[in-house]
């Protein structure tokens, strides 16, 4: 029902070498080699973190064996210390899919839900695969829902990795409780402009009313059922875990890490930002050669992700602020001949570089002629760009990305580009005013000065992220050892 690779798992373990490893369990030895599953949902910005915890817990000697399907798996860098498990997508449940979407990249925001119920499908090949490996722990994501009493019923650990920041998390979620019965006391665009009633002290993350309603108004694509939604599928997914762990760490948000863990009754351990390495694998000479012949610090670097809704006049407002700024720039952007402003690469030719396909964002931000990132705030690359220490130009656009926005802001490590709070509209010039004040201007050297402390003290910090996985690792051992 299911491909794999030839070393994913034994297919047949003899009934003598089940009853060993068993007494070795039970006999708690604290070497015991693990044999962690991880299984995060079909989206980019879930399965890079996951493979990044993934490596880092293969070089303790652990076997992995990472679960997505075939598409996906291709889409990964290959890994020879890691078993890639591939499990086909059942895309016959609904004609809305087509045959080759296995992730959000693949699919308009429209059809997510046609997506969450083909993943859905996956459930019996995934306790198939549970049952010949035998697993010691399953490391799995917020949507996955079936995936605790699968585990449980096998005798599987199961351990929770949410790749999103604290705060979000807790803004966006409430108790599982509430989040499985419906019970979530906000339900007008008022309600959400509020910190919701669980969390005990002041804060700004909050959103603001044309973001709260962005989020009131998210599509569904007509796919109804309880199981479809994401409050009732997180709150499951939190139930059934005996441990939370998540991409953040103590020194950036300390009061909400403890929240969490108050609110879901669960231990949370945080796993560290699990920054990205720069390379030079993939890295095309000529954006080496242009970066090189600007100014340090000068570049103003954007990117607003690959699975971001951006309207056609949002992107050539941002067009023109860019123009106006009179700064460096490299922008990746997708389909950038329909959505840019006529003339606009002729015009700033030399000066700005606008790239239609994937470029290696981490090589570019750690450049350093970079001095600034405008983002959409997605947690992956707002963790990216703080690695290297460039503060954040914010254009936050949907779901967490404001809530990282306003407490990114609160630490002055960046600014947000004004926006009317009713209707979300702005202007170039003040895109080119916030740009140049983050980069260039006397005015914005605390965010400058604090974006690269951070990088030293937190984002940075090789031995503090080290330490967070390796906590998480030791817990998992313990656990499965029974101490």
């Amino acid at each position: 029902m299911f491909k794999q690779k030839k070393k994913s798992f034994k297919e047949a373990e003899t009934a003598s070498l089940v009853s060993q490893r068993r007494d070795r369990q039970n006999m708690a030895e604290p070497n015991h080699k693990l044999h962690v599953a991880v299984f995060p949902w079909l989206a980019l910005g879930h399965m890079i973190p996951y493979l990044q915890l993934s490596k880092l817990i293969a070089t303790k000697g652990h076997t992995i064996s990472f679960i997505s399907t075939p598409r996906n798996i291709a889409r990964l860098p290959k890994t020879p210390s890691i078993n890639f498990v591939s499990l086909p997508l059942p895309h016959a449940v609904d004609n809305n899919l087509l045959e080759n979407a296995e992730s959000t990249t693949d699919v308009p925001e429209t059809h997510i839900g046609y997506l969450k119920k083909a993943f859905d499908g996956l459930s019996e090949p995934f306790s198939e695969f549970l049952q010949a490996s035998k697993p010691d722990w399953i490391v799995y994501d917020i949507l996955h829902y079936w995936v605790p009493p699968i585990a449980e019923k096998l005798g599987v650990r199961r351990a929770l990795f949410c790749t999103f920041n604290a705060a979000s998390i807790i803004v966006i979620n409430g108790p599982s409780s509430i989040m499985i019965n419906g019970r979530d006391p906000r339900k007008s665009v008022e309600d959400l402009m509020d910190p919701p009633p669980w969390v005990p002290f002041e804060t700004n993350v909050a959103y603001r009313p044309f973001e709260a309603r962005r989020i009131m108004e998210y599509p569904t694509a007509g796919v109804t059922g309880a199981e479809l939604n994401d409050s009732y599928r997180t709150g499951l997914a939190y139930a059934g875990s005996e441990v939370i762990a998540i991409r953040t760490c103590t020194e950036l948000e300390p009061e909400w890490i403890q929240l969490l863990g108050e609110i879901q009754g669960k231990p949370v351990i945080p796993l560290g930002l699990l920054p990205a390495k720069a390379t030079d694998d993939d890295v095309d000479d000529d954006i080496i050669e242009w970066l090189d012949r600007q100014r340090a610090k000068s570049v103003v670097y954007v990117a607003l992700g690959t699975e971001v809704t951006v309207s056609e006049e949002e992107i050539q407002g941002l067009a023109h602020g860019l123009e106006l700024c009179g700064l460096p720039f490299f922008w990746t952007i997708r389909k950038a001949s329909v959505f840019l402003p006529d003339g606009f690469e002729e015009r700033v030719k030399g000066r700005g570089v606008v790239r239609a396909e994937w470029a290696p964002q981490g090589r570019i931000l750690s450049h350093g002629s970079v001095g600034g990132f405008v983002t959409h705030c997605g947690w992956g690359s707002v963790v990216e760009g703080l690695s290297f220490g460039v503060p954040l130009i914010m254009f936050p656009c949907n779901l967490d990305q404001p809530l990282v926005a306003r407490m990114l802001a609160g630490m002055k490590i960046g600014q947000e580009i004004p926006r009317n709070e009713r209707d979300g509209s702005f202007t170039s010039v003040s895109v080119a005013e916030t740009i140049r004040v983050v980069v260039a201007e006397e005015e914005g050297k605390i965010y400058r000065d604090n974006a690269g402390s951070m990088q030293k003290k937190v984002f940075g910090d090789k031995r503090l992220q080290d330490q967070c996985v390796d906590s998480f690792i030791k817990f998992l051992e313990n656990q499965r050892a029974g101490m």
